[in-house]
């Protein structure tokens, strides 16, 4: 699979940039950690092929049994007999400086590429499925978003939100304010049916 490449703002090609901030989540299974990074970053969606040069050599050692990119995340599978607690540090700095080279990244052929809609679509049901929704839910109301196209985020006010005007307001203030600062390249936020 082919991959249109699309750098980061002020990152140069082919070089190493700033560092990347990298944070670990725990999920379902222990073997896995979730580390988040910056929407848009890495442009597919799946499993890693190829990665840059220290996270390859966790691949290669089996230390890691996989590395798998989502939008917005990083998903790591510890190899058999390894644990978090040993091998912990040593993923981190190998994750943290193969995010700095998203050039060097190669996914299966069975990835999907990441445009910026995708990561900004991502990003935004993410938002509207933690506080936004749970502030809407707690109210007797919805936030869902319907879609993305442009830089434009489609979102609809449901339930008690429908004819709230205090859900409007969240939704510009918070709910468009946590999207842009994750995603800088948001056009609008705007309501729909």
């Amino acid at each position: 699979m082919r991959l249109l490449r699309r750098r980061p703002a002020g990152r140069a090609a082919g070089g190493g940039g700033a560092p990347v901030p990298v944070h670990p989540l725990s999920t379902p299974d222990p073997a896995v950690l979730k580390w988040v990074v910056p929407d848009g970053l890495l442009p597919f969606t799946g499993p890693v092929a190829t990665a840059p040069p220290a996270l390859q050599a966790l691949l290669d050692d089996a230390t890691l049994g996989s590395v798998h990119a989502t939008a917005g995340a990083v998903l790591t599978l510890l190899g058999q007999g390894r644990s978090w607690g040993d091998e912990g540090a040593r993923v981190r700095t190998a994750l943290a400086e193969a995010l700095t080279r998203p050039d060097l990244w190669e996914p299966v052929t069975s990835a999907q590429a990441l445009g910026p809609d995708e990561v900004l679509l991502a990003a935004a049901q993410e938002i509207a499925e933690g506080p936004v929704g749970e502030l809407a839910h707690r109210h007797g109301g919805a936030f869902l978003v319907r879609g993305a196209r442009q830089g434009i985020v489609e979102v609809a006010l449901e339930g008690a939100c429908h004819d709230c005007p205090a859900a409007v307001i969240t939704m510009h203030t918070r709910f468009e304010r946590l999207l842009r600062r994750r995603c800088p390249w948001l056009v609008e936020v705007r309501r729909t049916a």
